[in-house]
């Protein structure tokens, strides 16, 4: 019962108000509370995926059409003129290495950043580690 209320009220929203005003609480409130910490995740393949299905989501009843409309992700976004969030968050993690090269050498951030575990791995495939995905 109430996903059917749900679905009203996002036909409502998406038919009486702009799709600018959309466009701008996507920006100013979705966005950043999705990119929360962004900057140090590890991202799997997997999770990448993800990401972008959940960005997908959101974006398509925003420019008014659903998957069966066969368009890309890419023409969306140039439709709607917003960027990937996959994008973002690289270059989140960019910006958070370069102030981590900025840090004094006492920092605990540039601390763990520089750490070395001692000791024997465990077997399998190495775990996959943030500055590999500088």
């Amino acid at each position: 019962m109430q996903h059917v209320s749900n679905l009203r009220v996002n036909r409502t929203i998406f038919r009486k108000v702009r799709t600018e005003t959309i466009l701008k609480i996507y920006n100013t409130l979705v966005l950043p509370t999705f990119l929360y910490g962004s900057e140090n995740w590890t991202l799997t393949a997997l999770q990448r995926r993800r990401i972008e299905a959940a960005e997908m989501k959101l974006l398509r009843p925003l420019a008014g059409c659903t998957l069966y409309d066969h368009k890309t992700n890419d023409s969306l976004r140039r439709e709607l003129q917003t960027e990937c969030i996959l994008d973002k968050i690289v270059e989140y993690r960019r910006n958070w290495f370069l102030h981590l090269q900025r840090m004094p050498p006492n920092r605990i951030p540039l601390k763990s950043y520089h750490y070395r575990p001692q000791g024997r791995r465990t077997i399998g495939r190495p775990k996959k580690r943030w500055r590999e995905q500088l």
